[in-house]
């Protein structure tokens, strides 16, 4: 019986004898086997890369957990409403106020005219009398008005003669008189311009403190160019007592006076109390007046001090 070939997917069988002959073909097998890897090779990559995040994961954790410290929690206090209103002090009678150093007298002068400077007669931290001249000005349009109230007070003397030898009615004599009266006023007047608004007189004995002019030039009415001080002796002025609190403030009563700059605390007295109030950040304070019982050594002008006024006494 003649042999023959059948091709079958699987492979090649012999038709004599009916039995299937397995050959398969090298390629085949080849396919086969590397689908299999493949697969294999996909698996354990998949694992690989579960494995490697599941690590970068558990890295990262424990990174943050020994980066990461608890934070400390604020204990927040309530105020309970018995607290002092004053954080000061304990005592409810007790006024607490901010103030400043100030000499007991002190004066800020200025020109009641225009006028160019001539003469300054001070510097800073000279020591000056009563009635000494400070600064002085040209004189020129004060003494023209001078002698412009003389020529005035001539004319009208003159006026009184003419009528008194002419024999003149007395009601026109008498109008003539209180002209030469009025125009000695004038006189006078001018006379006294002359003194007071040309020069800037020391209105108490003390120390300049500040010079603000210098000669040749022009000052206008109202323009501080001497400061002057009494630094013998200093007391406290409040600046922020509330309108609140100075109902409770009167003279006599004691205080407590801290100085910062010598960081000590004095004993003094209210001597005064402002008035009229002022404004200060929208609301209406009163400056009151504290004297030393035993004034201290080293104060200066403008240091802050903290005072404590005793209001229940």
């Amino acid at each position: 019986m003649k042999k023959m070939n059948v091709c079958h997917p699987e492979g090649a069988f012999d038709a004599t004898e009916g039995s299937r002959s397995p050959q398969r073909r090298p390629f085949a097998v080849s396919a086969v086997q590397g689908l299999r890897f493949n697969r294999i090779y996909r698996g354990v990559g998949s694992a690989l890369n579960f494995l490697m995040a599941m690590l970068v994961m558990a890295f990262l954790l424990s990174a943050c957990g020994s980066v990461s410290s608890p934070t400390a929690i604020p204990t927040i206090v309530l105020d309970d409403g018995n607290a002092p209103a004053n954080p000061q002090t304990e005592d409810s009678n007790a006024i607490s106020a901010s103030g400043i150093i100030v000499p007991m007298r002190q004066a800020r002068l200025s020109f009641q005219a225009i006028g160019k400077v001539t003469e300054v007669n001070v510097k800073v931290g000279d020591e000056v009398k009563a009635g000494d001249v400070l600064v002085a000005l040209d004189t020129a349009l004060s003494q023209a008005k001078v002698q412009e109230a003389e020529a005035n007070l001539e004319a009208a003397q003159a006026q009184v003669r003419f009528l008194t030898r002419n024999k003149t009615d007395q009601a026109h004599l008498d109008q003539a008189n209180a002209e030469v009266e009025r125009a000695q006023a004038l006189l006078d007047s001018a006379n006294a311009a002359l003194t007071s608004q040309s020069t800037l007189l020391a209105p108490f004995d003390g120390t300049v403190v500040k010079v603000d002019i210098a000669p040749a030039e022009i000052v206008t009415p109202g323009q501080i160019v001497i400061v002057l001080g009494d630094l013998s002796a200093f007391q406290v002025e409040t600046t922020d007592l509330s309108e609140r609190d100075v109902t409770r403030v009167q003279t006599g009563q004691s205080a407590v006076i801290f100085v910062e700059a010598l960081s000590k605390e004095f004993a003094g007295k209210v001597i005064d109390i402002d008035r009229i109030g002022s404004t200060l950040g929208g609301e209406v304070v009163f400056t009151v007046t504290i004297d030393f019982d035993d004034p201290p050594q080293g104060l200066l002008w403008g240091m802050s001090a903290d005072v404590e006024i005793q209001a229940g006494e």
